[in-house]
């Protein structure tokens, strides 16, 4: 019998699996080798992206987006809760996105933080003594203040790689999903958006849940019988130790 995988993208997108108890992740390298393993599997016929993801980093989402482009398979995108940010790119290179009417889809955009904790080292009475092989080693660095001078050139060079990955970003979306110029100018804010408002913009197909994702995926791959495979499982944490449980229970 034809099978159709259902591959869950919860959390937020990073390239490695984070080690922190309390933070939910997935890692584009455990996505990948899953999308590997399904792409030589001949049984399984379409794939069920379950996205459940405020987004991640710009590589790993890249690195999930251009694996699925690559898989020659029909694919379908279930948004559940929320599918913004990185987790509407991975969506958007699908061939269909389904999304309940309450979900939160959009938020495309791209966003650069720089912390600055040299106060309240000072405060604390911690003093950094920092030497670099360049004068933008220390760029960055949160326990270094920026002077003016630096501060600017700092501002300029987050603002170029913002615009860099936020073009390539509309680029995907456009290209996938043809959106109207008005439309990609909407969605540039950075805005999100609930279910309907979504599918009246273009950014999702169809309002549901799991079993028209189902659906959609079973007509693109031109099968009416067909066993469902949850890959899950195979992305779960090892178990914890009984304290991290008593410590971190979620």
């Amino acid at each position: 019998m034809a099978k159709i995988a259902i591959v869950p993208i919860k959390g937020t997108v990073v390239s490695e699996k984070s080690s922190l108890p309390t933070m939910r992740t997935t890692s584009s390298v455990g996505i990948v080798q899953l999308l590997e393993e399904i792409k030589r599997n001949r049984g399984i016929k379409a794939l069920v992206l379950e996205i459940n993801s405020p987004g991640g980093t710009p590589f790993s989402c890249e690195e999930i987006a251009q694996s699925i482009i690559s898989l020659d398979k029909p694919t379908v995108a279930w948004i559940r809760e929320v599918g913004a940010s990185g987790g509407y790119w991975i969506a958007s290179v699908t061939d269909a996105i389904v999304a309940s009417s309450l979900s939160i889809v959009g938020s495309v955009g791209v966003i650069s933080i720089r912390p600055d904790v040299s106060e309240l080292l000072e405060k604390i009475g911690i003093d950094i003594d920092a030497v670099a092989s360049g004068v933008h080693k220390l760029l960055g660095l949160p326990f270094k203040p920026l002077t003016p001078e630096e501060k600017q050139e700092d501002r300029q060079r987050r603002e170029e790689e913002i615009r860099t990955i936020q073009q390539s970003f509309i680029g995907k979306i456009q290209e996938k999903r043809k959106l109207k110029e008005e439309v990609i100018k909407e969605i540039s804010s950075g805005k999100t958006y609930l279910g309907q408002e979504a599918k009246n913009l273009g950014l999702i197909d169809e309002l549901g849940g799991k079993e028209k994702a189902l659906e959609i995926a079973a007509r693109k791959a031109n099968i009416t019988r067909y066993k469902v495979v949850d890959y899950s499982k195979k992305l779960e944490r090892p178990r914890r130790g009984l304290l991290a449980r008593l410590l971190f229970p979620w």
